[in-house]
C-alpha cells in the first residue's frame, strides 16, 4: 500500500489527483489501508510539493473531505492517522519553513477533539524546547504563536481542562503563565496573538546586540556630552522616504530573515505655502541648557505637545509622567523619550530623570525639539526617519560613532528600527534607510535570507531627476491611517501563509525587479501598470487598505485619463498617493486632483510640490 501512495505525492492538479483520493479513501473503507499507510496518505497529501508550491493544498483537503460522507465517516476511517500524524505535521511546516497554512492542517481534526489539539500542544512546545539556536526559537516562535493562538480558540471550553494540564511553551511570559496557572483559557488566543511582535523584538535585539558583539568591544566610557558642546546648538534636517515598492513589507524583519526583502524608495524633501523651494521636512534640534531641567517639544502637522521636569518638582512623580508613555499615554513624546532611554542618557525605569540629565550634560539640562510638516501617518516613513534623526543627533552628542558620517550607515538605520519596535510600530528596515544620502535619491535595497541581522544591499538607482518629479504626482489624500494595523495584517498573512493573502505577498515579490526596471529606463508608462497591480495586491492582503474614497482617486474617469496608474505608499488605508502621469499631463492632473478638495471626504487633500533629496539627514551644529 506504501508504494501506491507515490502517485499522490507527484499529482500536480485536482484531475489527477480526484482518482488517487478516491482509490485510497474506497482502500480505507474496505479495511484494505494499514495504519500506517493512512497516516503517509494524510502527510503526502498535505505536503504535496506541487499543491504547496502553487498554495494550492486547500484544494486538496477539499477534494479529500468530499470524497468521504461526512465528519462521521472521516475520524471512524482516518481518525487514528490524524491523531498521529497532525501533531508532527505542524512541526515539519513550521520547521521547513513550509507554504502550507496550519489551517488546513488543523481541518483535519473537525469537532475540535480535544486529544489530538492537545498533543498538537505539546509537539509545538517540545519542539520549540530542542531548538539550541536563540534566533531560531524566536522566529519560528512566532509562528507557533499563531498556531497556538487559533488552537486555544478551538480549546475555550473549560471543561476541557478540567482533568488536563494545560501544556507550557518556550515563548510563554509571565503573563500567558499566569493564564494557564489560573486556567483562563479563553484570554491565551490574544495574548498569544500579542506575543508574536514582541518574540520579533526580541530577536532584532539580539541580533543587533550579536552584531555591535562582532565588531570589537563596547566602549567603556561614560556617556556624557562634552565641555566644547555645551555652548552649541544641533540641528538635524531630514528628508521623507518616497516608498514605491517594498514586496508589500518585505523588509519585515521576519519574512527578511526567511526569504529576503527587496525594496525601492526615494528620498524626498516637500514643499510648503510661502517657500520658493521644496525643503526637509524633518528637523531635530537639540541643546544644552545652563539650568538642571528637562524640555521636550513635538511641532507636528496639526498638533504640538510639551513636557518639562526640574529639580524644583519631586524626582519620583516627574520621572512617572516622562514613563507615561509606557502605559499608553503622551504617545506625541514618546519617540524622543525612548531615544533618550535607547542612548543610555535616561536610565531605563529611572526614579530620577532629572538627575540622568544633569549627569549627562554634566550639571546642566536638555531641550529636545521635534519638528514636522507633516502628520504620522503619512507612508512616508515619518517616524521612522524622525527615530533616525533623533538617535543621530543624541549618539553625536555622546560620541557614539552611528551619530557621525562614518559611522551612520547601516548601524543609525538599524538602532532606528530596534527604538520603533521597543515603543511598538512594527517598522522594517526600508523605512528609515529611505532618508539616506548618497549618488542619487533613489534607492534599490536587496537583504538576502540570514540567520543574523538582515543587511540589505543598497545600489543606487540612476533616475532622471526631472522626469522622475514631473511624471510622478504626490497627491495628499488628508485621510489619516494607522500602519501598525495594516503591517500587522501582513504579518499575519505570512505567518498563515493564507493561500490568497499569502500569495499576493509572493506576487509583490515576483514584479519587484518590473518595477525598479521601469524607474531605471524611465518607462512610466510600464511603470504606472505596476503600481497599479501592486496596489491591487497590497488590497487583497488588506482589504481595509483601502476605501470607496481612495478607489476613486485612481478610478474616478476624468482622473484615470490622464494617469498611467498609481498606488498608496506605505501600508494603506490613508496617507499619501503615488499616481503616475501619462506624457504631457502632470499639470492638469494636479489640477483636476486640487478639485477634489471641494468635496468632503478630501477636504484636507492636496497636491503636493517636491523634490528629490539625495543628501540625506543633515547634522548642522552652531555655537551660541
Amino acid at each position: 500500500m506504501t508504494a501506491s501512495l507515490h502517485p499522490i505525492v507527484e499529482a500536480v492538479d485536482i484531475e489527477s489527483l480526484t482518482p488517487m483520493v478516491a482509490s485510497c479513501v474506497r482502500d480505507a473503507r474496505r479495511g484494505k489501508m494499514s495504519s500506517a499507510a493512512r497516516q503517509l496518505f494524510v502527510r503526502h497529501l498535505l505536503l504535496n510539493p506541487h499543491f504547496v508550491q502553487r498554495l494550492k493544498v486547500s484544494e486538496a483537503v477539499d477534494l479529500l473531505f468530499a470524497a468521504v460522507s461526512g465528519e462521521e465517516e472521516w475520524m471512524e476511517l482516518f481518525g487514528a492517522a490524524v491523531e498521529r500524524e497532525v501533531p508532527q505535521l505542524l512541526v515539519d511546516v513550521v520547521d521547513g519553513l513550509l507554504d502550507v497554512g496550519h489551517v488546513q492542517i488543523l481541518r483535519l481534526a473537525p469537532g475540535d477533539p480535544p486529544k489530538v489539539l492537545v498533543a498538537a500542544l505539546v509537539a509545538l512546545g517540545d519542539y520549540l524546547e530542542g531548538l539550541e539556536d536563540e534566533s531560531a526559537q524566536l522566529l519560528r516562535g512566532m509562528r507557533i504563536a499563531r498556531i497556538q493562538a487559533d488552537i486555544y480558540a478551538r480549546l475555550a471550553n473549560p471543561r476541557i481542562w478540567r482533568r488536563r494540564k494545560i501544556p507550557t511553551s518556550p515563548i510563554d511570559d509571565k503573563t500567558i503563565a499566569g493564564m494557564k496557572e489560573k486556567r483562563d483559557v479563553a484570554q491565551l488566543p490574544g495574548a498569544y496573538g500579542a506575543r508574536i511582535n514582541l518574540l520579533q523584538r526580541r530577536d532584532l535585539r539580539h541580533c543587533l546586540a550579536a552584531a555591535v558583539a562582532a565588531s570589537g568591544p563596547a566602549s567603556k566610557r561614560a556617556v556624557r556630552m562634552k565641555a566644547a558642546d555645551h555652548d552649541k546648538t544641533f540641528r538635524v534636517r531630514a528628508p521623507l522616504r518616497l516608498g514605491i515598492s517594498s514586496a508589500n513589507a518585505s523588509d519585515n524583519h521576519l519574512r527578511s530573515k526567511e526569504q529576503g526583502g527587496k525594496t525601492l524608495n526615494a528620498g524626498i524633501d516637500l514643499g510648503s505655502e510661502g517657500d520658493d523651494a521644496a525643503s526637509p521636512p524633518l528637523s531635530v534640534s537639540v541643546r544644552r541648557l545652563a539650568e538642571t531641567r528637562l524640555v521636550l517639544r513635538s511641532m507636528s502637522s496639526g498638533f504640538e505637545a510639551e513636557f518639562e521636569a526640574d529639580r524644583r518638582g519631586e524626582a519620583g512623580a516627574q520621572s512617572d509622567l516622562f514613563f507615561a508613555y509606557r502605559r499608553g499615554g503622551d504617545e506625541s513624546l514618546r519617540m524622543v523619550k525612548q531615544a533618550l532611554v535607547h542612548t543610555g542618557i535616561v536610565a531605563d525605569h529611572s526614579a530620577d530623570v532629572v538627575a540622568d540629565v544633569s549627569d549627562f550634560t554634566d550639571g546642566g539640562g536638555l531641550e529636545i525639539t521635534t519638528t514636522s510638516r507633516v502628520q504620522q501617518g503619512s507612508g512616508l516613513g515619518t517616524s521612522s526617519i524622525l527615530a533616525a534623526a533623533i538617535l543621530k543627533v543624541l549618539y553625536r552628542l555622546s560620541g557614539e560613532p552611528a551619530g557621525g558620517p562614518d559611522g551612520e550607515y547601516p548601524a543609525l538605520y538599524d538602532q532606528s528600527v530596534l527604538l520603533e519596535q521597543s515603543i511598538g510600530l512594527n517598522s522594517g528596515w526600508q523605512d528609515a534607510r529611505g532618508a539616506f544620502g548618497g549618488p542619487s535619491a533613489v534607492k534599490d535595497f536587496y537583504a538576502p535570507p540570514t540567520a543574523g541581522l538582515p543587511t540589505p544591499e543598497l545600489t543606487f538607482v540612476d533616475a532622471d531627476e526631472e522626469s522622475f518629479c514631473r511624471r510622478i504626482v504626490l497627491f495628499d489624500t488628508g485621510i489619516s491611517r494607522a500602519a501598525t494595523r495594516g503591517l500587522n495584517t501582513v504579518l499575519d498573512a505570512y505567518l498563515c501563509r493564507d493561500p490568497v493573502r499569502y500569495g499576493a505577498i509572493r506576487e509583490s515579490l515576483a514584479i519587484h525587479q518590473e518595477i525598479v526596471k521601469a524607474v531605471t529606463e524611465g518607462d512610466y508608462a510600464a511603470l504606472g501598470q505596476l503600481a497599479s497591480r501592486y496596489w491591487q495586491l497590497r488590497c487583497i492582503l488588506d482589504p481595509e487598505a483601502t476605501s470607496d474614497a481612495i478607489r476613486q482617486i485612481f478610478e474616478a474617469p476624468d482622473l484615470a485619463e490622464l494617469s498611467e496608474g498609481g498606488m498608496l505608499t506605505g501600508a494603506g488605508g490613508g496617507g499619501f498617493a503615488l499616481l503616475v502621469s501619462r506624457e504631457d499631463a502632470d499639470v492638469e492632473l494636479k489640477k483636476r486632483l486640487g478639485h477634489l478638495r471641494k468635496r468632503k471626504p478630501y477636504a484636507r487633500s492636496a497636491v503636493v510640490d517636491y523634490r528629490l533629496n539625495r543628501r540625506g539627514l543633515q547634522l548642522e551644529e552652531q555655537s551660541a
